[in-house]
């Protein structure tokens, strides 16, 4: 499998809703500068990249997956987890 850098996620998914990196710093309240530096520096936080998925009619989602339905990290939010008592 091909993997692809998050940079490279970003503008697929600005070019998939028809926009450009400006309307999303706009959006962001920051320039595009700034947005393309922290883009191309790979040091967006996860809120950052949420927004931008938000931003983008979307959602960014990173976490771990292991076999057996076992998930860590973005994808656990509102889901129970199988150990709670209820």
């Amino acid at each position: 499998m091909t993997s692809i850098s998050v940079e490279q996620q970003i503008f697929l998914a600005i070019a998939y809703r028809g926009t450009n990196i400006s309307a999303v710093a706009r959006a962001m309240g920051t320039t595009r500068q700034n947005l393309h530096q922290k883009i191309s520096r790979n040091c967006l936080t996860k809120e950052e990249l949420s927004e931008i998925g938000k931003i983008l009619g979307g959602e960014y989602v990173s976490y771990f997956s292991f076999p057996g339905g076992i998930v860590i990290g973005d994808a656990m939010k509102g889901r129970k987890s199988k150990t709670s008592r209820q």
